[in-house]
Formats: C-alpha cells, sequence, structure tokens
C-alpha cells in the first residue's frame, strides 16, 4: 500500500462500509453502471483511451461525493469525456453484467473477482481489465481529490500510449 493509499483510504473505507442505510443519500447522479465489459473494452481499445470503473455502495457518502464532484464534473468538461469511458460497479449488487472475456456475471462478481471490498475505489483498466494507474481508494482528502484523479488519468493515458 502506498502513501496515496493510506490518505485517500482507510478511515474512509471504513466510515464507508458503516455507513447505515439509514442515512439515505440524494439520488445517485447519472453515472452509467457496467453492463458489458467485452463491448467497453472495444469502445476503449479503438479510442485508445482508459476505462474508468468507480466500485461504490449504497448510501455511501463518499461514493457520492466522489461521483457528484469529481467523476461528473470531469466527464462534463467539453473535451474531456473523449479522454476516457466512465462506468460504475455496485458493489455487492445484483445487476447483471458481462465480463471481459464475455461470461455473465453481477456486480457482486465483478467486485469479488477484483478483490473489492470497499468503497469508493476508482480504478483505471486497459481494453483487457489489466490496471494502467494506481487505483484511488476512499476519500480522505477531498480537496486534493481531483489532482490525485488527474493524475491517475494522466498514468493511464501515458501507459496506454506507450503500450501502442
Amino acid at each position: 500500500m502506498n502513501r496515496r493509499d493510506l490518505l485517500l483510504g482507510l478511515p474512509a473505507l471504513a466510515l464507508a462500509i458503516r455507513t447505515p442505510a439509514s442515512a439515505a443519500l440524494p439520488p445517485a447522479p447519472d453515472l452509467p453502471l457496467v453492463s458489458d465489459l467485452r463491448a467497453d473494452a472495444r469502445r476503449v481499445e479503438t479510442r485508445r483511451i482508459p476505462l474508468v470503473v468507480l466500485f461504490s455502495l449504497p448510501n455511501c457518502p463518499y461514493c457520492h461525493e466522489v461521483r457528484r464532484s469529481h467523476l461528473l464534473p470531469l466527464a462534463r468538461e467539453p473535451g474531456r469525456s473523449a479522454s476516457f469511458l466512465l462506468r460504475q460497479v455496485n458493489i455487492g449488487g445484483a445487476e447483471q453484467a458481462i465480463e471481459f472475456d464475455g461470461v455473465s456475471t453481477t456486480h457482486a462478481g465483478i467486485a469479488k473477482v477484483r478483490g473489492i471490498r470497499g468503497a469508493p475505489e476508482v480504478v483505471f483498466w486497459d481494453a483487457r481489465g489489466r490496471p494502467v494507474a494506481d487505483p484511488l481508494r476512499g476519500m480522505l482528502l477531498p480537496d486534493f481529490y481531483s489532482a490525485y484523479l488527474e493524475e491517475a488519468l494522466e498514468a493511464a493515458a501515458r501507459r496506454l500510449r506507450e503500450a501502442a
């Protein structure tokens, strides 16, 4: 675990996991759910961009903040949405999805296979589902989150360019 993971993560993960269901948050902003990773892989491979996936939990205030204040504004910036493909996985969710290899699964299955149990976690994948940047785990320092996100996106884009 690197320093950034510690700064972003452990306390936030513990709080997100313990957030009671009764602490209802406003409806989640429109962030596309993973439905077909195989199709998403074709899109990112053709465009040579990273697949950015937010792993989230229901009623997680940190997940809500990452979506509302960081991922969606970034995706709505003119010209920026073309530089990555953004999706969301509901950890523990029963939503049906297709994995990179074409196998049918659920959101819970996607998270389990990758060992993701806490939220929020933002991952950066290539067209085969391999990491192309360090994940962002938790959200302890909201003032620096955008900088960490930008840094990870730049690292992912650089790695994809180098692999081409």
